[in-house]
């Protein structure tokens, strides 16, 4: 996320969303991991603010911008491989 939305999300933004991601699948696959009470109250703090910037941030997009993102994830999915 943080390569590809970089002109959208601030760092700490980016860091938050791989941290909550990651706490996801640890929820999802590991029965015996728990997520910290702290860490899900800063996520339920922050899912508000993080919702209404991605809408505007969609909202404000020309077709040529998602255009080019698309192509940027084509080419980071590239070097992956």
């Amino acid at each position: 996320m943080e390569r590809l939305l970089s002109d959208y999300f601030a760092p700490a933004e980016a860091a938050l969303v791989e941290k909550a991601r990651g706490a996801r699948v640890d929820a999802k696959y590991y029965v015996s991991r728990e997520i910290p009470d702290l860490f899900c109250d800063e996520l339920i703090r922050a899912a508000p603010r993080f919702l209404v910037k991605c809408t505007g941030i969609v909202d404000g997009m020309s077709e040529k911008t998602i255009g080019a993102l698309r192509g940027r994830l084509r080419e980071a999915l590239r070097k992956e491989e």
